[in-house]
């Protein structure tokens, strides 16, 4: 494996300091029409999937995709596209579901062959400054280009989505006279994503954007109402060496820079290229236009590939300056992401200026890998350390250090997957901790059901916690049904609560394009209680 010149200093830090599963899509073996590319699994939420695959690769919103586990073995089931940028997907099941990890390999059959590639612009899956019940899916994209018969694309496409969420809790304390405390919690949540490939010239039109209403018994969620813009921008290339966004958008550099209102600037062909950003940082609660952060960003970032081996990276300055009595905050972050063959390498670097001596300290530090052996087997492994700068502390801005180590293996074929990961962490005062999980699946039982099961138990020195859960999955005419149990144990400071919950779940295909979700859970225990259900109507448009 031979890399160009330019690009054999960052592959051999890559080697040297990463140890893991990286997040980019390599060619699948099978060179069978039409196309298939293997994608890593980036993140599973319910019957959600997040994928590193995007239009860039051929992948647009509304496709439905057959998924094969191998490239000689036969498909596994389908997913169905809700919403992409040129390098990320948002995917549901389309009919039964099947069994899918974090981490985890598939191959992808496409609909159409890749387009040429494009500059690497991460774009992960926007999430909320703050906490929120529902992640939000990242804001759709489609190339404007002309489909081999030379007809354009509609001018405007996209996803909408309606949601409510409700739940309601009751907590019993005390001994011979116990008080019963409840809560109740409804959130109903219009979804909105629209690209428009040709708004101004050349520059396409993306926006992504959740209203909720937040009720609560208790005034507990304030405010009620919520506005949660996660991308409201132009962006495109002017040329073939340039390339501008403005208004809101996630910078390139993924988590160094994070969510922007402003303006970047990139340039630089296929390969590497230089850019800047400036402007400031949404509100920390509200996620409103705020001038309190001001801040800018100086980056290199570049790709590289050859046969059998794809290699990504970016290095980038960065600079905030509160203008409410905070600290400056200036560090530098350095990712790679490498993958050869079976191997998968990854390593996420962030150094940051102590304001009280002026030295250096790394805030973060994850080293992670994978390879895969014969006969589906995968080994994987990590190491992480972590020191984040944190607003709003006395004195020193820095949390408290952590440090974690992980290591696991996973077997799949073409009945199901088996998969074991442990760890070990210490915190700053030396304390240790361990946790380990394992999960399995076999999806060609009697009549075409799938059975789930997970087990988890983490231990430190304050107590321990132990949970498990099998589910069976049902295949339906439109759609698929889901059912399981789980059950969790804490034992802190020698106190024992055990809580049991039963739910089911189900995603439909109705008319005119329209997709239902729905989930139902109980939940019950000597201290705690509680019901919750999702109800959800989804149309790509």
């Amino acid at each position: 494996m031979a890399a160009p010149g330019r690009s054999v200093l960052f592959l051999r830090v890559a080697v040297l300091l990463a140890l893991a599963a990286p997040t980019c899509v390599r060619p699948a073996q099978s060179q069978e029409a039409p196309p298939r590319i293997t994608v890593r699994v980036r993140q599973v939420a319910g019957a959600t999937l997040y994928l590193d695959v995007g239009s860039r690769h051929g992948v647009v919103t509304g496709d439905t995709l057959r998924v094969f586990e191998d490239s000689a073995g036969s498909s596994v089931g389908r997913l169905v596209v809700t919403a992409g940028t040129d390098t990320r997907s948002v995917l549901r099941f389309a009919g039964a579901p099947f069994p899918v990890t974090r981490g985890m390999n598939l191959i992808l059959q496409l609909r159409r062959v890749p387009a040429e590639p494009a500059p690497e612009v991460p774009v992960p899956t926007p999430q909320p400054v703050r906490p929120e019940p529902q992640p939000a899916p990242p804001s759709v994209s489609r190339p404007a280009t002309r489909s081999k018969a030379g007809t354009r694309r509609p001018p405007a496409h996209g996803s909408w989505s309606l949601d409510l969420s409700g739940m309601r809790s009751s907590t019993t304390v005390g001994g011979a006279d116990p008080v019963s405390v409840s809560r109740t919690f409804a959130t109903p949540t219009l979804g909105f994503d629209l690209m428009a490939p040709d708004a101004v010239g050349p520059l396409r039109f993306r926006t992504s954007m959740r209203f909720s209403y937040r009720y609560s018994n208790q005034d507990i969620v304030q405010p009620a109402t919520s506005v949660r813009v996660y991308a409201l921008a132009l962006e495109g290339d002017l040329g073939r060496r340039l390339r501008l966004s403005l208004g809101r958008f996630y910078g390139p550099v993924g988590s160094y820079s994070g969510f922007w209102d402003g303006a970047m600037v990139r340039v630089g062909g296929n390969g590497f290229g230089v850019g800047a950003i400036g402007g400031f940082e949404p509100d920390r609660w509200d996620e409103r236009p705020s001038t309190t952060f001001p801040k800018a960003t100086l980056f290199v970032d570049g790709r590289s590939s050859g046969n059998g081996w794809r290699w990504s990276g970016n290095l980038s300055a960065n600079g905030m300056w509160p203008k409410d009595g905070e600290p400056n905050h200036t560090f530098v972050g350095a990712t790679e992401r490498l993958s050869a063959g079976p191997l998968w390498l990854s390593h996420d670097l962030q150094v940051d200026r102590d304001p009280s001596s002026g030295k250096w300290r790394i805030s973060r530090l994850r080293i992670q890998g994978s390879v895969d052996v014969a006969g589906g087997v995968e080994l994987r492994a990590g190491v992480a350390r972590q020191e984040p700068w944190l607003y709003g502390l006395i004195g020193s801005p820095f949390g408290l250090r952590s440090d974690r180590a992980n290591a696991g293996l996973a077997l799949r074929g073409r009945t199901g997957y088996l998969a074991v990961d442990g760890s070990i962490s210490r915190d700053a005062l030396g304390e240790r901790s361990s946790g380990a999980t394992g999960s399995f699946a076999l999806n060609t039982l009697l009549g075409g059901m799938g059975l789930f099961g997970s087990v988890g138990r983490w231990s430190g020195p304050y107590g321990s916690t132990l949970s498990a859960g099998p589910s069976l999955s049902f295949g339906l005419p439109r759609g698929s049904l889901r059912v399981g149990y789980r059950m969790d144990r804490s034992d802190y400071l020698g106190r024992v609560l055990l809580t049991n919950a039963v739910e089911a779940s189900m995603s439909l295909a109705a008319a005119a394009g329209f997709r239902m979700t729905g989930r139902l859970r109980l939940q019950f225990g000597g201290v705690l209680s509680g019901q919750s259900f999702d109800l959800g109507l989804a149309k790509v448009f």
